[in-house]
């Protein structure tokens, strides 16, 4: 294996999302003029806007040239790729830290209009699998270097990514690209990777034949915001901590987690629970109980 490979970049990134879209629109339909809506340089526009919400798509012929080249590791930026704009690597930047909220919900827009979500096939989390394999693979990114992962901004270190078990799809998929954008300037980089996952096939369609992410976290479950279970809880009220929880911390560097060991697992010390009882409520926090009478 070349010691350049394999290599997280935009490229890659591109590369490895563009495996878990929708079905694509038969050529039928093409042919009555309807749009399926995934052709590459719309998908690409798509996360653009994820990080850059006012992002203007110029169209699908304008864009195809420059996607593709990026999509090869050929370019790294370009008049419609904006990814060499400061202003725009540090409005994204301050918004996944300070406003985590807000762009996990482009990033879920996103996931919701390209990405395939059905569990019959699995592509969710093939790809999850996938992008964890390629950073754990990937030598010139630290063990300790973090990724803002989690659903309400968690960071998580590269070296506790072969331990997870629950993923939020948008918000790991948000992780990544922030990275991305913000630390992997130069685009080139993943050339050889994408030589490697789609070879050169003459003039035809450069197909993807690597198999990422096959045989990778093999206990993981991929959720949606807002579906994770109910965290277990003990007889007496006390959270339930896994012995080997890993430290989790926020966006802005607070810890919400116990000592670092080998797995991720998020860990909240102060869930609410409410608890429906005729024509009033009981909230019942950590610290004891209050009981909201209805008038």
């Amino acid at each position: 294996m070349q010691d350049n490979y394999p290599r997280l970049c935009g490229g890659t990134f591109f590369t490895l999302v563009v495996q878990s879209l929708r079905q694509r629109m038969q050529a039928r339909e093409h042919y009555k003029g309807q749009s399926d809506g995934l052709t590459d340089p719309e998908v690409l526009a798509g996360l653009i806007r994820a990080a850059y919400p006012d992002y203007a798509f110029p169209g699908k012929q304008a864009m195809k040239t420059q996607t593709n080249n990026y999509k090869a590791c050929r370019i790294s930026s370009g008049a419609y790729l904006p990814f060499d704009d400061r202003d725009v690597i540090r409005s994204f930047d301050a918004r996944v830290r300070r406003d985590h909220g807000a762009a996990l919900e482009a990033m879920t827009s996103f996931v919701k209009n390209y990405l395939d979500l059905t569990g019959s096939v699995g592509r969710a989390v093939t790809l999850v699998r996938a992008l964890a394999e390629l950073i754990l693979e990937d030598d010139t990114i630290d063990p300790r270097e973090a990724f803002c992962i989690g659903e309400n901004g968690e960071m998580t270190e590269k070296k506790a990514f072969a331990g997870l078990t629950e993923v939020c799809l948008p918000a790991f998929l948000l992780g990544i690209w922030h990275y991305v954008i913000t630390n992997r300037q130069d685009n080139t980089a993943g050339a050889a990777t994408y030589d490697a996952w789609c070879p050169k096939n003459g003039r035809a369609e450069r197909k993807y034949t690597a198999r990422m992410g096959e045989g990778a976290l093999e206990a993981v479950r991929v959720y949606m915001p807002g579906e994770r279970e109910t965290q277990e809880r003990t007889e007496d009220g006390e959270d339930v901590i896994p012995e080997d929880a890993v430290v989790i911390t926020d966006c802005a560097g607070r810890s919400d987690g116990p000592t670092e060991q080998a797995s991720a697992s998020v860990v909240n010390h102060n869930p609410i629970f409410i608890r429906q009882n005729g024509d009033g409520n009981t909230v019942i926090p950590n610290y004891g109980t209050i009981v909201i009478h209805k008038r």
